[in-house]
């Protein structure tokens, strides 16, 4: 029966091709879409190992950017029972970096790329680092961030035999002195492409007169993508540079002293000020993943419009096949096929459409997957991993059945002499 099936496809090979192609697209497009989703996932949960802290936000304020909490918060929070440390920070968007914003780095870039006759890869490239290169200037409180175990961005130094420099200390209190990460260092490089080292200078601000000029003392290197576009310098100097009043805090970061202990440390911060969010990790991450579940379900309501029209060419194909081989039906039944035979016959060609267009999805994923990740950078890798391609196979072969069932039943349907009849015409 099966291979009956498969010989009666191979002898329609135009249509077969056509069949799998409509639903082949399809199934490429849901392996990457949840590949990207996949991917991003695995990136946060690798990024929110790194903070093993508390982090105190205003109410309901998405990021550290956008928060300001009232300074009198730091003592309050470090008289809890069980808070070990506390460190307030300043964050914001800086003007201008040696001399350039966000947008127009991407826009000299990319000119910058076809005036030197770079290829496709290495532009295409330039435009993935810039939809991520939005730099923020973090300003912590030196003294209170190196009594921290758990800081982030000094635990990812460069080493300094790798020309990694050193981290902030009370020296740089008051001082123009500013860790930058590998990737901001590159993207900043000199116009002879030589990164940005430490020793360098580093202009902020859009005016060059009245500019504030940075020593880079440190380099560091996280990994990712959400992290590795800080920069660090002195609280009361970022303060300064983004123009903010003299006692701002934009979000406190909090240690436990008994690291189990940290959702009970989260949950009397907010009982102690009500008018704070005290986000520890686990709940980060359960907040990314119930957003990446919405978009998962999002992007398959897209895809399945696609699926439909695969399913659609499926029912067509198997139609047109079912029509044309009235005659042959009608001389299986004769020979002593029930309509059971004849309906599992057009359903077996129909799932092996369903197959072969999901082998043909999977591994047209795998070489898009492959080729992608070798354009994303930050630590994203676009994730296809077993689990994800059986469901994608799965889909395809229950959309090639579903397509076949209708072709199938009213193939079954027919009289032994009627279709024998109608096959003469």
């Amino acid at each position: 029966m099966w291979r009956f099936a498969w010989k009666n496809l191979l002898t329609r090979p135009l249509r077969t091709t056509l069949a799998l192609v409509g639903l082949s697209i399809p199934i490429l497009g849901v392996l990457g879409l949840y590949s990207v989703s996949g991917g991003l996932k695995n990136l946060v949960d690798d990024t929110l190992e790194k903070i093993q802290g508390v982090v105190v936000l205003r109410e309901n304020a998405p990021s550290p950017v956008f928060s300001s909490v009232d300074p009198a918060y730091v003592d309050r929070i470090a008289a809890i029972p069980g808070v070990r440390a506390v460190a307030p920070e300043v964050w914001g968007i800086p003007p201008t970096v040696e001399g350039s914003s966000l947008m127009t780095r991407a826009v000299s870039g990319e000119l910058g790329g076809l005036l030197s006759g770079e290829g496709d890869r290495e532009r295409m490239e330039r435009r993935m680092q810039t939809m991520f290169d939005a730099i923020v200037l973090s300003g912590q409180d030196i003294p209170s961030h190196m009594d921290l175990n758990t800081a982030v961005f000094a635990n990812a130094m460069v080493p300094p035999g790798q020309g990694g420099g050193r981290f902030l200390d009370e020296s740089d209190i008051g001082e123009n002195h500013i860790v930058i990460s590998a990737k901001i260092a590159e993207n900043l490089a000199s116009p002879d492409g030589t990164p940005k080292r430490v020793g360098d200078t580093l202009r902020i601000g859009s005016d060059p007169e009245t500019a504030d000029v940075f020593e880079i003392i440190g380099i560091y290197n996280t990994g990712s993508m959400f992290l590795d576009v800080v920069m660090i310098t002195d609280i009361d100097v970022a303060r300064r540079v983004l123009k903010e009043r003299e006692d701002k805090i934009s979000n406190i970061y909090v240690e436990s002293d008994d690291p189990r202990r940290i959702n009970e440390i989260a949950a009397a911060i907010e009982a102690e000020l009500p008018d704070v969010d005290a986000r520890e990790m686990d709940e980060l991450a359960s907040d990314f993943t119930r957003l990446l579940g919405d978009l998962d379900k999002f992007l398959l309501m897209i895809v399945s419009l696609a699926l439909l029209v695969g399913v659609v060419g499926i029912v067509n194909t198997m139609l047109m096949s079912t029509t044309e081989r009235f005659a042959e039906f009608g001389v299986l039944r004769t020979n002593g096929w029930s309509r059971g035979d004849v309906l599992l016959l057009v359903t077996a060609e129909s799932a092996y459409l369903g197959l072969w267009a999901g082998l043909v999805g999977c591994g047209l994923s795998m070489i898009l997957v492959a080729i992608g990740n070798q354009f994303v950078g930050g630590g994203l890798k676009l994730a296809l991993g077993p689990g994800l391609m059986a469901f994608g196979l799965g889909l395809s072969v229950v959309m090639g059945v579903l397509g076949g069932l209708y072709p199938a039943w009213r193939a079954s349907r027919l009289v032994p002499m009627d279709a024998i009849r109608l096959g003469a015409h």
